[in-house]
């Protein structure tokens, strides 16, 4: 039964509450059976910024059903929380911050359609009478990839709704079995976890699909022991591992994707290629176990609060094994005291300091107390401290620290705000409505940037800034964009727009003559921009600014090809420039193996082919040495591997490549043995 249940909404005039919609603040509301229940929301209650939210459920036959579980989840709070309905069948949810929610209502088997954008304004009382019906049963197994065995004690999560507020679990029996009741909705999101694998999902699993089997890969474990300098050990140390492998696996309908982990954080580091997989903190021995990682080399970081950051790279996991003897030793860091003052050299309380360090993967942040004061903890290197105030701009400093003396910083908060106030135009003078302005200071101590757009007389405001230099571009749908740098002026700007010009193209396959989809179309001239080619090969660029451009069209499986385009100003309107066609000749795949001096297999290995090598167009090694190289031109190949520990070297002999075809057995021998 796919549609299980309803949902309608109730007020005592008898009219609908239709979901999704703005209630009036003052309109009236069902009483929920209770005769000193109110009609008006009061004053108070509008002043509060609450709502509240009743009803009552109803089985397939009309009877009142107790124990309901009603979940509602969405801005106010997250993840979503539950009430459960009384004898009669009713509930009663006061006190709910105002927002948008997702409504559920289920008992076992027994299920409703969910209410999605539900709006509740400040004062609402919205009241809902819910009929469930029976959902559908999602079961399946969990099994251990290699072996077929069944995994006990798997969590089972299935995520439900729109934005996945919603979530049920349940765990696999001794059998690897599991089963979720009231399942409600064609399409369902699976993430399964088990100590000692590889986490797995999301997939999409339908009512249609039948049973589930979930093939769970083994996870490898990296231990080892956080040190000071004299080999004492630091207990309290936060662990991070972080990962250039975060890869999930194609679902089927026997098969969840693999991924390495919880969803990576955002690195504050400027290596955007390691992804944060999982943490642990050491324990008084100095100790520390990292589980459930994928194969493949990680970087584990160490950080403390007494002590400077440390790091070991490229550590090899692989999977059902455990990487033991991993030593981090942390030197001691000096203590940096700071001051944020204003104008006068007054102390400001409660301004937020960031300190940011090469060698820290995620910045650290502190408020600065009554007196304007702060301090960070083992600092070590060249860092940056940032004061970051609510209403005023940043001040920013950077210092180096080398020994473990204090350093001391003092931010001083500029309270003299300038106004930039212009005017954006096209290139015969007419005024340019709702144009994008982003203004940027120049001046690295105060690192602000503000936005305004163009009123209908093309004239704009951007309040709030320090003291020029600033940088300022302006876009617009119409236009391309206008950048002017280092201006000193802050009344009076004129941003002049040129209208731009659209860049059609066209790549082929040079074999099959179709269309080319997602191959990657990059110009680097005037500006630098890049797209993706269409399911059909043509792409598209808009807005560009007249100019001489070099462009690059790639694509993994295929050779690279450039050439050189003038986007001349257009003679019509609208009129489009069109891109010489391209054909992109397919590639080959050579797959191979890097050993070094002892014949052991190097991880992390860079490889690639030719002379001079495409290092831009390199692949790393796996935990077992092992490589995979796309789109290699045909014919014969020499192929290079490097290494920081094995050093580098040229395979024994080429490889013949042949297009769309894989030529396996590449073998490189690097000179020196790897790490241990």
């Amino acid at each position: 039964m796919r549609n299980a249940g309803a949902i309608a909404g109730l007020m005592v005039l008898g009219s609908f509450v239709i979901p999704g919609t703005y209630t009036a603040k003052r309109d009236p509301v069902s009483r929920l059976g209770r005769p000193d229940a109110r009609l008006m929301a009061s004053q108070e209650e509008l002043d509060a910024g609450f709502a509240a939210l009743g009803g009552r459920v109803y089985d397939e036959g009309g009877q009142p059903v107790e124990g309901a579980i009603v979940s509602l989840g969405g801005s106010g709070f997250w993840p979503a929380r539950a009430v459960q309905s009384q004898a009669d069948g009713r509930f009663h949810w006061p006190d709910i911050p105002a927002g948008i929610y997702e409504l559920r209502v289920s008992k076992g088997g027994l299920v409703a359609p969910p209410i999605e954008g539900l709006i509740l304004d400040a004062g609402a009382r919205r009241a809902f009478a819910v009929k469930l019906g029976r959902g559908w049963t999602l079961s399946g197994r969990v099994v251990d990839a290699a072996t077929g065995d069944a995994v006990l004690g798997a969590d089972v999560t299935v995520a439900t709704g729109a934005l996945g507020l919603h979530s049920r679990g349940t765990e696999s029996d001794s059998s690897g079995r599991f089963a979720l009741e009231g399942i409600i909705g064609d399409e369902q999101s699976l993430y399964v976890e088990a100590d000692g694998y590889i986490v797995a999902g999301p997939v999409t699993h339908t009512i249609d699909s039948g049973s589930l089997v979930v093939r769970l890969e083994r996870a490898g474990r990296i231990e080892g022991r956080v040190v000071d300098p004299r080999g004492r050990p630091i207990a309290g140390a936060l662990i991070r591992a972080f990962s250039e492998q975060v890869t999930a696996a194609a679902p089927g309908t026997d098969f969840l994707g693999v991924t390495d982990g919880p969803v990576p954080p955002i690195s504050a580091a400027g290596d955007s290629s390691l992804a944060f997989i999982g943490q642990a903190t050491t324990a008084p021995d100095g100790g520390f176990s990292l589980g459930n990682l994928q194969p493949g080399p990680y970087t584990v970081a160490a950080s403390h609060e007494d002590f400077a950051p440390a790091a070991i790279e490229r550590v090899p996991v692989d999977g059902g094994a455990t990487r033991s003897g991993v030593s981090i030793t942390m030197e001691r860091g000096a203590k940096l005291v700071g001051r944020v003052v204003d104008d006068r050299g007054d102390g400001l309380e409660s301004i937020p300091v960031e300190l940011r360090a090469a060698e820290e993967r995620m910045p650290r942040m502190t408020l600065t107390s009554s007196d304007g004061s702060f301090s960070f903890e083992g600092v070590r290197g060249e860092v940056t401290v940032t004061a970051l105030p609510y209403d005023l701009p940043p001040a920013r400093t950077t210092v180096t620290i080398e020994g473990d003396a204090p350093i001391t910083v003092e931010l001083a908060l500029s309270s003299s705000l300038y106004t930039m106030r212009g005017r954006v135009v096209d290139e015969r003078g007419f005024a340019v409505s709702g144009a994008l302005i982003t203004v940027s200071s120049n001046d690295p101590r105060t690192p602000t940037r503000r936005n305004a757009k163009s009123d209908a007389d093309g004239t704009f405001s951007v309040p709030a800034l320090p003291a020029p230099p600033y940088s300022l571009r302006a876009e617009h749908p119409s236009f391309s964009e206008a950048r002017l740098s280092e201006l000193e002026e802050i009344e009076d700007v004129e941003v002049v727009m040129s209208a731009g010009v659209t860049l059609l193209g066209e790549v082929l396959d040079d074999w099959t003559n179709e269309g080319l989809p997602n191959a990657s179309v990059r110009l680097d001239g005037p500006m630098k921009t890049e797209t993706k080619t269409r399911s059909d090969g043509t792409f598209v660029f808009r807005q560009l600014p007249t100019g001489t451009y070099d462009v690059k069209l790639s694509h993994p499986d295929y050779e690279t090809q450039a050439q050189r385009v003038v986007i001349e100003p257009p003679r019509y309107v609208d009129r489009p420039q069109e891109l010489d066609r391209v054909r992109l000749v397919p590639g080959g795949v050579v797959e191979g193996e890097v050993l070094d001096s002892h014949a052991d297999p190097v991880a992390g290995a860079e490889v690639t082919w030719d002379d001079p090598p495409r290092w831009h167009r390199s692949v790393r090694t796996d935990a077992r040495g092992r490589f995979r190289l796309r789109g290699v031109p045909a014919g014969s190949v020499w192929i290079i591997a490097r290494h920081d520990a094995a050093g580098e070297n040229w395979a024994d002999e080429p490889v013949q490549v042949r297009p769309l075809e894989t030529s396996p057995g590449a073998l490189v021998r690097l000179p020196d043995a790897t790490i241990p």
